[in-house]
């Protein structure tokens, strides 16, 4: 069991940058920032995108908050897709996408922990066809304009893997509809829990491959969010894939009004 307090904190690496309010950007920032680890950023108001910097072809380590410029965190992975590892974003008014292909797909190879709060516009995090072969924790809280985590591009695709996946924690996410905005099966092996809160537009969870000997996701959510999960009737294994652990009916709340949009 992955505990939602045991996800790594940010580190400080031996290259570590840290920038902090700044309107523009230093003579000479671009090439430390290649050879840079780690970067904490905040209170930026100069880019709107962190490879609008740089390459950034070693960074491990990401933090960005109140950056409220930025729209993209990546839309170039080349380098990046390689070193990154661990990933958290917060209070960023404006992002609309965690990353934002180019031209192409490519992955986050060594992405372990991806932490996302408070970022109003999000509407996506990243393409569907992005790989995400070492993601161990997905945390996404209080988006409250995303509907689909991984968002529509051309691939297509019959199923997806997160090999590595064992927690989702989702929390106040009124319009989330989807996990993955197709019906593809989601091969996750490894994935042990799912927490969820404040998502009552979340009618229906992903198919998964059920290998032999895999275990049942364990579901943390509202009661009332449970009981109008929408399965598939052609596959029991679908319902069969999920074991809820619900609060008693009696410290249920009940279901808020549904918000059909956050922004004017």
């Amino acid at each position: 069991m992955v505990s939602m307090d045991d996800v790594p904190p940010f580190r400080e690496t031996e290259r570590h940058v840290e920038i902090s309010a700044v309107e523009r950007s230093p003579h000479g920032l671009k090439y430390l920032l290649e050879v840079t680890k780690s970067i904490s950023m905040s209170d930026d108001t100069h880019f709107s995108c962190l490879n609008d910097l740089s390459r950034l072809k070693m960074l491990e380590e990401c933090k960005l908050q109140r950056c409220h410029r930025v729209v993209h965190v990546f839309n170039d992975l080349f380098w990046l897709g390689r070193s990154l590892e661990n990933a958290h974003v917060s209070h960023l008014k404006s992002l609309t996408h965690f990353y934002k292909e180019s031209y192409f797909d490519v992955g986050f190879h060594a992405l372990k922990h991806l932490r996302l709060e408070h970022c109003p516009r999000l509407e996506g995090v990243m393409p569907r066809g992005s790989a995400l072969p070492s993601l161990v924790t997905l945390d996404i809280l209080f988006c409250y304009n995303l509907k689909a985590i991984f968002y529509y591009n051309n691939l297509r695709s019959p199923s997806f893997e997160l090999p590595c996946l064992r927690r989702i924690h989702l929390q106040e996410l009124p319009l989330l509809e989807h996990l993955r905005d197709d019906d593809a099966v989601l091969a996750a092996p490894a994935w042990e829990e799912l927490h969820v809160r404040g998502c009552w537009s979340l009618r229906r969870l992903p198919r998964l491959d059920r290998r032999p000997g895999k275990k049942a996701v364990t579901v943390s959510g509202e009661r009332a969010w449970w009981t109008k999960l929408r399965w598939d009737d052609r596959d029991d294994s679908h319902r069969g894939s999920y074991e809820p652990r619900l609060p008693p009916a009696s410290a249920s709340i009940r279901e808020r009004v549904i918000i059909k949009t956050y922004l004017r």
